[in-house]
């Protein structure tokens, strides 16, 4: 057992040793309080740095860590006294020291609330008519109230507002991260991170201001970006002294935009100089479609209600599930129109709309009963992307024309009469007669179209020499494979024009709708081949709507609205310069030889009187003026066959054939009549108000002159008659619209049917009219609510089993 003199001795050197400790602890203390004391005298409140490798840790694009809550209570503790008192002195003496109070330590800046401004950055994008950007808007496809977008128009600067829980300060800051795409990045443009007060590394620009707890963020996107959905993240970061980011402070609000073309932006590949250009092909809603044959043209009213939801949602989903675009292509306009020209229509890509020209339309809706794009492009999304049935060349045409103003691409309808459909490359169009003058369409694999509706869109154009940007020829009808599918363009006008065929896309065939010459191949008796070469009878009157003209729909000859742009595509027919163009292409064509054409006597003239004022269900007269110029008599044997054809150009019933023996004296005239009864074509009257052709085919002889031509027009029908209640009306007044139509036939119509629908007031509405007796009227009255200033156009009409494609227009001026 140990001594106790041991344990005393142990007890005494180890409680020294704790005195020891006690004493160095508090010097310890001591030194603490008095660093704090020198800080409080320099004004120093800055936070200690944590040296934790959690808080040291690099960003991820990612990260949305919360951090540790901040005791606002601890941190202003110890700061309300005016006055710091001193340990007193060894000598008992006690001395007070005035100091300045120490400033409270800021807590982290954090962000509360992220308002995207979507009034005010619908106004400055010019979005403000779409109905996604109204708060409260009835989605088309769920029928649901839904939340305002924001939608912006790219390279434009939008603002934010954020709401932080103290005031900003130029310390703080606050970064705006913008991602497109499943896996966006850097690299590819798809990722743009944004931090304020310091320089971005990437085409986004971001700037500051505050008042008290309000920031107000300035984003500029890069003209160039991505069109469609992307994502916004908004959070607060902290940075070491280095400048480098080495906290996430908050944790992050999320948000999505919708990025569109910017044709106002002038880095913008669509940009376009002047407001009015502006607001005609991307803004107008409404418009007109051109129809007919080149001698009597027709503007179609066309409602392209590129604003309402079902349209832009469409455009949206067609960019995102079908395209199969790469996130680097999803903001070149040359990409995106080439790939909507094949997905507008169903036929190798299960597009928007198919296409159907043979007249049976029982099981879907007959291509001239639509009226605008909204009911397709609503059908088309409300029964999850299935094609639409059915449509032709207008309607085509009238849906690219929504789809791209709805994306911000500024797009017209563009309509060719006397449209070539050349199947084989050869810049020709190949017509075959046999041996007994008759024409033989079975063997005729090319055609000439009445008409034909594609589109322009306006892009410059990187990839092509300098001169070829501007209008952009694209085509969403499926006529001929382009790389293996239905599509077509886009196609440089001044290419065209200038017979510069080989580049992209699609030149040759454009080229040869608007300026082929047509061939005709006519077996002789002797089993001898002739060809005759026929110039200046492709691409007439190449027509669009005019800018800024609103007019009503109208039968008659003149258009005061239609603006022809046939120079755009070629010189002046019969020029040198038009010569050498067709010269030009023809080189890269499949038979560049058949330009080396015969001479030929031609001393007879033919002239085929126009057909231009012809009403649906009256006789009339086929007539061709025949003249004998020569010293000669001359015996002319001449046969005349009339045929209902499709727009198309592709026969559909023969009708009539008249042949003519006649000897002229010599300098002398004749007129050859074939005369046509209503009851030889009202079996033929539905699809296009009835479209007719008259073959001719002549010889001469005493000279073997051969004369083969042919001409096609189209019965002028009646249009239904619509009459607004008012002229004028307030916003959120109800008016009525009444539209009639009376027979102009003389047999009973059945099943009438009257449409309607006005961009922006009205959706696409159908009523049922019943029979209509001979001379009867079918009349229908519809109740419509004015929704939104401005010139409300209300379009109609009318279809029957016996009659088609008849429409009418009308406008009514919306206020306040």
């Amino acid at each position: 057992m140990p001594r106790r003199g041991h344990r005393e001795e142990r007890r005494g050197r180890h409680g020294a040793g704790r005195w020891r400790r006690r004493a160095a602890s508090r010097s310890a203390a001591r030194a603490r309080r008095r660093s704090r004391r020198r800080s409080r005298r320099r004004g120093d409140c800055s936070p200690e740095r944590d040296s934790s490798p959690e808080a040291n840790r690099s960003l991820s694009p990612e990260d949305s860590r919360s951090p540790s809550p901040v005791d606002l209570n601890a941190a202003s503790l110890n700061f309300h006294s005016t006055e710091y008192r001193k340990p007193e002195s060894t000598a008992g003496a006690e001395a007070t020291e005035s100091v300045e109070p120490a400033k409270p330590a800021l807590p982290d800046l954090e962000i509360s609330n992220v308002a995207l401004c979507i009034e005010d950055n619908s106004i400055d994008h010019h979005t403000d008519k779409y109905e996604a950007s109204q708060d409260g808007y009835i989605d088309d496809i769920t029928k649901e109230s839904t939340s305002a977008k924001l939608l912006l128009r790219r390279g434009q600067k939008f603002k934010v507002k954020v709401t932080v829980n103290r005031p900003y300060t130029d310390s703080d800051h606050i970064r705006a991260v913008a991602k497109f795409g499943r896996v966006p990045l850097a690299s590819k443009g798809t990722y743009n991170e944004m931090i304020t007060h310091i320089p971005t590394t990437n085409d986004w620009k971001i700037e500051v201001s505050s008042s008290a707890n309000e920031v107000e963020l300035s984003i500029t996107s890069a003209a160039n970006c991505a069109i469609g959905q992307w994502k916004l993240q908004f959070d607060t970061v902290t940075k070491d002294e280095n400048g480098t980011v080495t906290k996430l402070m908050t944790e992050s609000l999320k948000a999505d935009c919708y990025m569109l073309f910017n044709c106002w932006c002038t880095d913008d590949p669509v940009y376009l100089e002047k407001e009015e250009l502006r607001q005609e092909y991307v803004l107008n809603d409404s418009g007109k479609i051109y129809t007919g044959n080149s001698k009597q043209i027709f503007g179609k009213p066309w409602n392209f209600g590129q604003f309402e939801s079902c349209v832009l949602e469409a455009a949206l989903y067609l960019l995102n599930e079908r395209t199969f675009l790469s996130v680097t292509s999803r903001g070149n306009p040359i990409s995106i129109t080439r790939k909507l020209s094949a997905l507008v229509n169903s036929s190798d890509d299960y597009g928007v709309l198919t296409g159907r020209w043979d007249g049976n339309y029982e099981d879907g809706v007959s291509p001239t009963m639509w009226t605008g794009s909204v009911a397709i492009l609503q059908k088309f999304m409300e029964t999850g992307g299935k094609p639409v049935e059915y449509g032709q060349c207008w309607v085509f045409s009238g849906i690219m024309t929504s789809v791209c103003r709805a994306l911000g691409l500024p797009t017209r309808s563009v309509t060719n009469f006397a449209s070539a459909h050349d199947t084989d490359g050869s810049l020709t169009i190949d017509v075959h007669w046999d041996a007994d003058d008759q024409p033989m369409p079975e063997l005729d694999t090319d055609s000439v179209w009445n008409f034909h509706v594609w589109n322009e869109c306006w892009m410059s154009r990187p990839d092509l020499k300098k001169g070829y940007g501007g209008w952009q020829a694209v085509d969403a009808t499926p006529q001929e494979t382009s790389d293996g599918v239905y599509c077509a363009g886009p196609a440089s006008l001044a290419a065209i024009k200038e017979g510069d065929v080989g580049i992209s896309y699609d030149a040759p065939f454009i080229f040869a709708e608007v300026n082929a010459d047509k061939v005709h191949w006519i077996k002789r008796k002797d089993g001898s081949i002739k060809r005759i070469l026929q110039r200046d009878v492709i691409g007439k009157n190449i027509s669009t709507k005019a800018v800024g003209s609103s007019q009503d729909f109208s039968l008659n000859a003149y258009n005061p609205d239609r603006e022809d742009i046939t120079d755009m595509y070629k010189y002046q027919e019969g020029s040198s310069c038009e010569r050498a163009s067709v010269w030009r292409a023809a080189q890269m064509s499949t038979k560049p030889s058949v330009y080396q054409d015969e001479s030929l006597s031609d001393d007879v003239k033919f002239v085929a009187i126009d057909l231009d004022n012809v009403l649906a269900g009256k006789d009339f007269d086929v007539t061709i003026e025949v003249e004998n110029t020569s010293s000669d008599s001359r015996t002319v044997n001449l046969t005349a066959t009339l045929s209902s054809v499709y727009y198309t150009g592709v026969t559909r019933t023969k009708l009539k054939q008249t042949d003519f023996l006649s000897v002229l004296v010599p300098n002398s005239k004749e007129m050859f009549k074939m005369n046509v009864k209503y009851s030889d074509y009202e079996a033929d009257m539905v699809d296009h108000g009835s479209a007719l052709k008259i073959n001719y085919m002549a010889t001469v002889k005493e000279t073997k002159q051969i004369f083969a031509s042919q001409d096609d027009f189209r019965l002028r029908t009646i249009i239904p008659d619509i009459k607004p209640s008012k002229k004028q009306v307030k916003l959120e007044e109800t008016f009525k619209v009444k539209v009639s139509f009376t027979s102009p036939i003389s047999k009973p119509l059945t099943d009438c049917v009257f449409s309607f629908e006005a961009a922006g007031n009205l959706k696409p509405t159908t009523m049922s009219a019943g029979n209509v007796k001979v001379g009867g009227t079918a009349e229908i009255e519809c109740d419509i609510t004015a929704k939104r200033v401005g010139d409300c156009v209300i379009i109609s009409s009318f279809e029957c089993k016996e009659l088609g494609d008849m429409q009418s227009q009308c406008s009514v001026l919306v206020e306040k």
